[in-house]
């Protein structure tokens, strides 16, 4: 009987596309691949213990399963900073990196993390980012093999969201009105909604953001409302918004607020920072500054959503597209070890 291959993912991403993104390998990779063993394992949220304490924790399961649980392929990031051994063969998932928007010890982490990832590439034998632009840049950077595997959208479930709820009752529940507010994409460091609230507040829309944090949904008059929405109601508020607007600071792997808003026909724009470039000019559509995005965003709302034919080619993305390609990219990998 032919053995059956280890693939084990090491993943910390936690409330972010890279978690989405992780749990789409997860899909593609435990149904569709014959005479294979896979396994995710990653960081549990702890109550007792603190965030860092976690990770370090996580980190040391992480080496000795590397060392003595018999695995052919290593799924890890760039910020797991492992030591590898030479019996496994490595696929790192290589989004983004921008330490620029961080500060203190985080600057630090993500400063090192990255050089220790450089340090080893000679042990990694294929590097996928969800752009061309980081798959390029990692190719410079001297890793061997750089591949693209885009985003893949559950675009079913996107639209059940949209028809099994009552759309007007989640906006409500909200205090919004269709096609009356912005979006700004999710709340985080580097994600530049401060700015854009400075830049738009006299425009006379409300704006909001999504939060998987736990907070008040409602904030004061003169900032950014942060809502902790679920996923159906998630996707409403990106559907009924009058535009969705990510002026992102941080060098973007892709965008996937923006992606998943265009799949809905919702109007777009973005700084076009990094990977996101390449996501915006699917549609044709340039990138925004601060100092542009007023009239950038007058101009667009002169239609009510995207035409047919953008909103097509932004749900391409889907994730058969996804599963095959990686599927195709553990194959060889795992072809070469044979």
């Amino acid at each position: 009987m032919k053995p059956y291959k280890k693939i084990v993912r090491f993943s910390i991403n936690r409330n972010s596309g890279g978690a989405d993104y992780d749990a789409h390998i997860d899909e593609a990779l435990n149904k569709r691949i014959r005479d294979l063993s896979y396994e995710a394992i990653e960081v549990k949220n702890s109550e007792l213990l603190p965030r860092l304490l976690t990770i370090i924790l996580f980190w040391f399961r992480a080496q000795y399963v590397l060392f003595f649980g018999k695995i052919d392929i290593a799924i890890i990031s760039p910020a797991m900073m492992l030591i590898i051994p030479k019996n496994v063969s490595i696929i790192s998932i290589a989004h983004h990196y921008d330490p620029s928007v961080f500060s203190g010890i985080k600057r630090v982490y993500v400063k090192i993390y990255h050089w220790f990832f450089l340090k080893q590439k000679k042990r990694v034998n294929t590097v996928v980012s969800c752009s061309k632009y980081w798959s390029n840049f990692y190719r410079e950077k001297g890793f061997k093999n750089t591949i693209t595997i885009h985003n893949g959208f559950d675009i079913q479930s996107m639209d059940r969201s949209i028809d099994s709820l009552n759309n007007n009752s989640i906006l409500k529940k909200y205090n919004l009105e269709r096609n009356e507010y912005l979006h700004l994409g999710k709340f985080a460091v580097g994600k530049g909604q401060k700015k854009v609230f400075k830049s738009l507040r006299d425009f006379g829309l409300p704006m909001i953001a999504t939060s998987p944090a736990k907070m008040s949904t409602f904030n004061k008059p003169n900032e950014v409302r942060l809502i902790n929405a679920r996923y159906d109601e998630y996707n409403i508020l990106l559907k009924n918004a009058k535009a969705v607007v990510c002026m992102s600071e941080l060098k973007e792997g892709w965008c996937r607020v923006l992606h998943e808003a265009a799949i809905h026909g919702t109007l777009i724009l973005g700084s076009g920072a990094a990977g996101m470039k390449e996501l915006l000019e699917i549609g044709g559509f340039k990138s925004s500054t601060i100092d542009s995005l007023r009239n950038d965003l007058i101009s667009i709302i002169q239609e009510k959503s995207l035409s047919l034919d953008k909103v097509k080619l932004y749900r391409s993305f889907n994730l058969e597209k996804f599963n095959i390609a990686w599927q195709r990219c553990v194959n060889e990998l795992l072809n070469t070890k044979d």
